[in-house]
């Protein structure tokens, strides 16, 4: 009897996971979701739709599983399918092109857990090119059980989300390839009205190496912005990304305003182990005060990683929010950029507690950097008289936060 209950609750699960797995059809609707009569379906306006890059990699890993979860592939399945049902001439906007439009969809998607099941949520604008407001809003949102692959729940969430929003554009609009003609151009859109400026996506630290007002950060903190904004002194001003390294991990921004607070660095880059330093950044924004915070340590190792090359290590202790700020000598010169730190949660799980093991990317590298891209900068020689309080103000004048916005 016991055997036979066990061999029906493994059946019914397996029956439960297979349901749970499969992808629901385009062609059905949600309760209680109608299209009007008479409308021009699949609709032929030429339709562009934008989705943030940073939702479309979201991806974790579940540990109760042991699996890997991957919300924005079921973001970018289930939008694409839904969209393809209805627009069949519909694409995801690529900046890298300038095509034609009749409508432009923004929408900014996001999830959440609520009793097991998964929350998809779609908040969107739509518009024409022609109108500088969005001729219609709105927010749709969809429950859907958690399946323990992850991915059809994600993609049934999301598809049923982006059906729903397409339903009420449908209804409301009415669109037509003749109403809505495909004589906009993707190159002119303003970006500012398809970034969600109200939540960076990621923040970080820059700093300005010369009087032209050009800042050096980190270049992983700019990854796929739509809007670079940076900060200081509650003043706030776009930049435009200029020459990067992804290899270095450098990046260069234009604010095109200028300042005579900028770091010099030391002549011949010398790096002295031991030397203390001072580093600069805006760690843990929304938890701490948006001022920047400076931390003391040393050159503990001109070397870093095994394997790597042109990062030296620093015991001054920096958060998320710190990459791309400055490391100085107590003279004021630039000895490096914060880039990273050790990963401690994977090395306490070792049974090993690092401290204050940071790395920063050597000033060597940066000016030969600069020099590539014919961009200034000015050297000084290390003092013997050395003055901490001045350097580090010259520091904290020219740091600013860097915010990205998609």
């Amino acid at each position: 009897m016991r055997l036979c209950k066990l061999l029906f609750l493994l059946l019914l699960s397996t029956c439960l996971l297979s349901c749970a797995n499969q992808r629901m059809s385009t062609k059905t609707l949600p309760k209680g979701v109608a299209l009007k009569k008479g409308l021009e379906i699949p609709n032929t306006t030429t339709v562009r739709y934008y989705l943030p890059h940073i939702e479309q990699e979201s991806r974790f890993f579940f540990e109760r599983g042991g699996f890997w979860v991957e919300p924005g592939k079921g973001l970018v399945e289930g939008s694409k399918a839904a969209f393809t049902t209805y627009f069949p001439q519909a694409q995801p906007l690529d900046r890298s092109k300038n095509e034609d439009y009749g409508l432009l969809v923004d929408i900014q998607p996001s999830w959440d857990f609520d009793a097991g099941k998964i929350v998809a949520k779609m908040a969107y604008r739509v518009l024409d090119g022609k109108n500088p407001a969005p001729v219609l809003t709105g927010e749709k949102k969809f429950t859907v059980a958690f399946d323990w692959g992850g991915g059809a729940a994600f993609y049934n969430g999301y598809m049923r989300t982006t059906q729903m929003l397409l339903i009420e554009i449908l209804n409301k609009l009415q669109p037509t390839a003749t109403k809505y003609p495909a004589d906009n151009k993707t190159a002119n859109i303003n970006i500012k009205d398809l970034a969600n400026m109200e939540k960076p996506v990621s923040l970080g630290t820059g700093f300005y190496f010369n009087s032209s007002g050009q800042l050096l950060t980190a270049n992983h903190v700019l990854d796929e912005c739509l809007v670079i904004r940076t900060k200081s002194n509650d003043k706030e001003q776009d930049a435009t990304l200029g020459v990067n390294s992804a290899l270095l991990d450098l990046a260069v921004l234009n604010t095109g305003v200028k300042t005579e607070h900028f770091l010099p660095l030391r002549k011949k880059q010398e790096l002295i182990l031991g030397e203390m330093v001072s580093s600069v950044g805006f760690p843990l924004q929304g938890l701490l005060a948006e001022t920047p915070n400076l931390t003391r340590g040393n050159v503990s190792a001109k070397s870093g990683m095994k394997g790597s090359q042109g990062l030296f290590q620093f015991s001054a202790p920096i958060q998320p929010g710190n990459s791309g700020g400055p490391i100085i000598s107590e003279s004021g010169q630039l000895l490096g950029v914060a880039v990273s730190t050790l990963n401690s949660k994977y090395l306490i799980e070792k049974g090993i507690l690092p401290q204050n093991v940071n790395f920063g990317l050597d000033a060597t590298y940066i000016a030969r950097f600069l020099r590539k891209n014919g961009l200034a900068f000015s050297e000084t020689n290390d003092s013997t008289t050395k003055n901490i309080q001045v350097s580090n103000d010259a520091a904290l004048a020219a740091s600013v936060r860097v915010a990205c916005y998609q």
